[in-house]
């Protein structure tokens, strides 16, 4: 039991190892050796450490203060956390008409000081509004309430509620290469810890590999099917596209078309003529389409009708 003056300092020391150091000393008083908690990395230790004094010598100093000196030198990097553990509870018991000495209260009381101190430190690492915030119950939802669920604050009471999991941020976890002809593939990954949602990917590739020309289909088209224009199963590329264009549009200058515009003009008299003008087969002429109102191709024989109940011209396409 203590008998000495408790200073008001910090009940827990922290320090980072640098893998040869195996003293660390704490300056927070205990009553006993069994008082110190030791961490390491935030996991709490029960061997390969001892506690002695500045001196070296085993036990407390006399002011409750000591060195933790361990068996080994915890490894670089290392966060070494020594935590006062002053056990709730008297072992003196005051009888009426008994003797009460000074070094029972001060035992005593140095021993309550020690336990409010560990509060005040435990408290310290707890999660509190700030003083001018209103007061309100902060107590969290229940377990049930709780389970898969994040905990948040309500956007106007501003108190503990639980919500649904949100995406923060999306990212590919990987890419696959597949064989050809296999079924492209993908998947989404959530990780509720993170917000992040992970795809992956799994992309077929062509007969030849993944640098091969055939790319996601089985084959590529060759100049006739190109040209022919009925495989529908097969990759184009730009040069059986091209191929294709020719084919299509060499068939088409083997038709005989013809152009046909129809005008209006006004005569000396006042009235209105409408006249049509085609061009020949083959040959080339010099035509304005502007000089038209109205022009088409056809090919074969074109019919012209005027419609006398309306003034409508009739135009017969083959």
């Amino acid at each position: 039991m203590a008998t000495f003056s408790v200073n008001d300092t910090a009940r827990k020391a922290n320090a980072t190892a640098n893998g040869t150091a195996v003293d660390f000393t704490f300056s927070f008083q205990v009553n006993a050796t069994s008082d110190v908690d030791v961490y390491l990395n935030n996991v709490l230790q029960s061997s390969g450490f001892s506690i002695v004094n500045s001196s070296g010598g085993a036990g407390l100093n006399a002011d409750g203060t000591g060195v933790v000196r361990f068996t080994s030198a915890p490894a670089n990097t290392t966060i070494v956390s020594l935590k006062s553990d002053v056990p709730v509870g008297r072992t003196s018991v005051y009888t009426s008409g008994g003797n009460i000495t000074a070094a029972a209260l001060e035992g005593d009381f140095d021993t309550i000081t020690m336990q409010i101190g560990d509060q005040e430190e435990a408290l310290g690492r707890s999660i509190k509004i700030p003083v001018g915030d209103a007061d309100g119950d902060f107590t969290i939802p229940s377990k049930d309430l709780r389970k898969g669920k994040n905990l948040s604050f309500d956007a106007t009471t501003g108190l503990p509620t639980v919500s649904d999991s949100a995406v923060n941020s999306a990212s590919v976890s990987s890419t696959t290469t597949l064989t050809s002809g296999a079924s492209a593939t993908a998947t989404a990954t959530y990780s509720s810890s993170t917000g992040d949602v992970a795809f992956a990917f799994g992309i077929p590739t062509g007969t030849t590999g993944p640098a091969g020309a055939s790319g996601v289909f089985s084959a590529i088209a060759t100049k006739l099917e190109a040209e022919a224009g009925t495989e529908n199963t097969k990759g184009m590329t730009a040069l059986r596209v091209s191929e294709a264009i020719t084919a299509q549009v060499s068939g088409v200058t083997a038709v005989a078309s013809k152009f046909f515009g129809v005008k209006r003009t006004v005569d000396s008299v006042g009235r209105t003529i409408l006249t049509q003008e085609h061009t020949l087969v083959g040959g080339s002429e010099n035509l304005k389409l502007s000089d038209y109102d109205t022009y088409f191709f056809a090919t074969g024989s074109v019919g012209l009708t005027l419609v006398p109940i309306n003034g409508h011209l009739l135009i017969n396409l083959p």
